[in-house]
C-alpha cells in the first residue's frame, strides 16, 4: 500500500513539474512579444477569411435554386480577392512564425549550451553526452514546434470554433444542436486514447534517448569496440534497441489508427443526422438547398476539425512539457564552482601553489583526498606518484578547479582559488591530459586552440618545441591537414605531441602533464623529454607519470596512497629513504631489465 502511495505521489510530483515547466515558458517568450502579437493577429485574420468560401457557395446554390441570375464577374472577383488575400495572409503568417520560431530556437540553444559550458566537470561525468546533445537539439526543437505550430493552431481553432458556433446557431438552431450531439462521444473517444498514446510517445522518446546515448558512446569508443572484436555484439545490442523502438512505433500507429477509425465513424453519424433533418427541411420548403450546403461545409470543416486538433494538440503539449522539464532541469543545475560575486581577476601568476589540509569526496562519506598539505615554490617541477585510485588525478582536478575542496583550501600565489575569477585563472594554465582530445579541424587550428590569437610562426615554434613540426610538414597539406574526429588520422604519439604543442603555445605559468609521455615510444620520448626539460624552466609544473624514469629530475616527488601523502622528496632522497617510492622504482627498473633481456 505504501508503495502505491509513493508511486502516486511521484506521478503527481511529475505532473506538477510539467505544469510548472509550461508556466516557466512564458517569461522565455517575453523578448518576442511583438512577433507573437503579429502572429496572433495574422492567425485570427486567416481564420476569419476561411468563412468566406462556404458563404459564397451557399449564395450561388440558393440563387440557382430560385432561378435568379448570377453575377459571375462579381463572384469571380470575390473568389480571386479571397484567394489573393488568403495567400498573402498565409505568406505573412508563415514568415512571421518561422522568424519567431528560429529566434526562440537560437536563444534557447545558446542559453542551454552556454550554461552547460559553465557547469563543472561533475555534471558531464553524471550525464550521457548523447542525452545532453538531445537536450540542446531535440528538446529545444520540440518547444519551438509548440510555439510556431501547436499554439497557432490552437488560437486559430478557438477563433474558428467560436465563429462557427455563432454562424450555425444563426443559420438553424435545431441543425446546430443535431450537429453537436455527437461532440461528447467524439471528445470521449479522443480522451480514451490520449493516455495510452501519451505514454507510448514518452516511451519512444526515452528509448530514442537511450539509443542516441549508446550510439554516441560506442562510436566515440570505436577503437575499443574493434580492439576487443565486439562489432557483432554492438550490432546485436543496437538491433535490440531499434527493434524495441520499432514495436513502440507500431503500437503508437495502432492506437492512432483505432482513434481515427472511431472518430471518422462518429463524424459520419453526425453528418448523416444533419443530412436527414436538413433534407427534410429543404423538401418542406423551410430551408434553401444552398443554406444546407453551407451548413454542412461549416459543420464538417469548422466544428469537428477544431475539436480534433484541440484534442490532438494535447499530446504535443505533453511532449513539450516533458522537453521543457528537461531543459529547465539543465538550466537549474547549479554551478558548484561558480565565481563569487566579489571574485577578482587572477593577477599574473608567479607559480607558488599550496594545498592546505585539503579534503575531498565525490560521494558523501567516501573521502578521496584526506588532509593533503603541499607547498610548491614557483618554477618547481612536482611529480605525483601512486597506485591507481590514490588521488593523483583528483589533486590535478582540484588545482584546475573542476571541483572545490570539501575542507581546506588551495592557494596560488597566496590567493584562494575560490576568491578569484575562474576564467582569468585557467587562462594562465596549460594542460596535457592522458587522453589527448583533438578536434575535427586542421592541425593549425588544433594547436592554436591554446591561444586563439597566436600567429602561424608561434604555432610552428610550439610544434617544434613539442617535436612534431617535421611530422606535420610530411603530411600532404602540412598544417592545413584536417585530422579527423578526435585525431583518428594521427598516431597516438602524434596526438600526444600535438596536445603538448597546444599547451606550450598558451605559455602557461602552471603546466599540468597527466601521463603526457605515456603513449610515446622511447626514441620520441627522449627527444620530447629534452625539450620539456628546457621548457619547464621558469614554470611551475605538476606531472603524473607511471614511468618513474621520466620524473627523476623533479624538484619534489609526492607519493600518494589512499588519498594521503605518505612520502615527499627528491628522487635521490626517496631512494635513500627506502619506502614506497623506492619499492616502486626498483620494481619498474627490474621489469625494464627483464624486458630488455627478453
Amino acid at each position: 500500500m505504501a508503495r502505491q502511495t509513493d508511486a502516486a505521489d511521484e506521478t503527481q510530483s511529475e505532473a506538477y513539474r510539467r505544469r510548472a515547466s509550461l508556466r516557466r515558458l512564458w517569461p522565455e517568450l517575453r523578448p518576442f512579444l511583438g512577433l507573437q502579437l503579429l502572429c496572433a493577429f495574422l492567425t485570427i485574420a486567416q481564420s476569419a477569411f476561411g468563412f468566406i468560401p462556404p458563404k459564397i457557395l451557399g449564395d450561388i446554390v440558393n440563387q440557382l435554386q430560385r432561378g435568379e441570375p448570377i453575377n459571375a464577374v462579381a463572384y469571380l472577383l470575390w473568389v480571386v480577392g479571397f484567394a489573393v488575400g488568403q495567400g498573402l495572409l498565409g505568406y505573412a503568417l508563415g514568415v512571421s512564425t518561422a522568424t519567431l520560431g528560429q529566434r526562440f530556437l537560437i536563444a534557447t540553444r545558446q542559453k542551454l549550451y552556454r550554461h552547460m559550458q559553465s557547469l563543472p566537470l561533475a555534471f558531464f561525468e553524471k550525464n550521457q553526452t548523447g542525452k545532453l546533445i538531445s537536450n540542446v537539439i531535440n528538446d529545444a526543437a520540440t518547444v519551438q514546434n509548440l510555439i510556431t505550430g501547436n499554439l497557432n493552431t490552437m488560437l486559430s481553432d478557438f477563433v474558428q470554433l467560436v465563429l462557427v458556433l455563432v454562424v450555425l446557431f444563426w443559420i438553424h438552431p435545431v441543425l446546430a444542436l443535431l450537429s453537436l450531439s455527437i461532440a461528447p462521444l467524439y471528445i470521449w473517444n479522443f480522451l480514451r486514447f490520449r493516455r495510452p498514446l501519451q505514454k507510448t510517445s514518452e516511451s519512444i522518446r526515452a528509448k530514442r534517448d537511450v539509443m542516441y546515448g549508446d550510439m554516441q558512446e560506442k562510436l566515440v569508443g570505436i577503437q575499443v569496440v574493434k580492439g576487443f572484436g565486439q562489432e557483432r555484439w554492438e550490432a546485436r545490442t543496437f538491433m535490440g534497441t531499434t527493434r524495441a523502438l520499432m514495436n513502440l512505433n507500431v503500437l503508437q500507429a495502432a492506437l492512432g489508427g483505432g482513434l481515427w477509425t472511431i472518430a471518422d465513424a462518429l463524424c459520419g453519424i453526425g453528418q448523416g443526422l444533419v443530412l436527414w433533418y436538413g433534407g427534410r427541411e429543404v423538401l418542406a420548403g423551410r430551408m434553401e438547398a444552398g443554406t444546407l450546403v453551407m451548413f454542412l461545409i461549416y459543420s464538417i470543416g469548422y466544428v469537428y476539425g477544431p475539436i480534433v486538433r484541440f484534442l490532438i494538440v494535447i499530446d504535443p503539449i505533453a511532449r513539450t512539457q516533458a522537453a521543457l522539464n528537461r531543459i529547465f532541469r539543465t538550466l537549474d543545475t547549479p554551478n558548484t564552482v561558480a565565481d563569487k560575486p566579489d571574485a577578482k581577476p587572477m593577477p599574473p601568476i608567479r607559480g607558488q601553489v599550496d594545498f592546505e589540509n585539503v579534503w575531498f569526496e565525490y560521494e558523501p562519506g567516501q573521502p578521496v583526498l584526506k588532509g593533503i598539505d603541499l607547498h610548491v615554490e614557483p618554477g618547481q617541477m612536482v611529480a605525483l606518484v601512486g597506485f591507481s585510485g590514490s588521488g593523483k588525478t583528483t589533486m590535478i582536478s582540484l588545482l584546475l578547479r573542476h571541483y572545490d575542496p570539501k575542507e581546506g583550501r588551495i592557494l596560488v600565489d597566496g590567493i584562494d582559488l575560490r576568491d578569484t575569477q575562474l576564467l582569468s585563472y585557467r587562462r594562465q594554465l596549460g594542460v596535457v591530459m592522458q587522453e589527448s582530445i583533438l578536434f575535427n579541424t586542421t592541425i593549425l587550428e588544433n594547436i592554436r586552440y591554446g591561444r586563439m590569437d597566436a600567429t602561424e610562426e608561434e604555432v610552428h615554434a610550439a610544434a617544434k618545441a613539442a617535436n612534431i613540426h617535421d611530422a606535420i610538414l610530411s603530411l600532404p597539406d602540412g598544417y592545413e591537414t584536417r585530422i579527423g574526429e578526435d585525431g583518428v588520422k594521427l598516431s597516438v604519439g602524434e596526438k600526444q605531441r600535438l596536445a603538448i604543442a597546444r599547451a606550450l603555445l598558451a605559455d602557461p605559468k602552471i603546466l599540468i602533464l597527466d601521463e603526457a609521455t605515456s603513449a610515446l615510444d622511447s626514441q620520441t620520448e627522449a627527444l620530447l623529454q629534452a625539450a620539456l626539460d628546457n621548457l619547464l624552466k621558469g614554470r611551475t609544473s605538476f606531472v603524473i607519470a607511471h614511468r618513474l624514469s621520466t620524473i627523476v629530475k623533479a624538484d619534489q616527488i609526492v607519493v600518494l596512497e589512499q588519498g594521503r601523502i605518505v612520502e615527499k622528496g627528491t628522487h635521490a632522497e626517496l631512494l635513500e629513504h627506502g619506502g614506497v617510492y623506492a619499492n616502486l622504482y626498483n620494481e619498474q627498473f627490474r621489469v625494464a631489465l627483464q624486458s630488455g633481456a627478453g
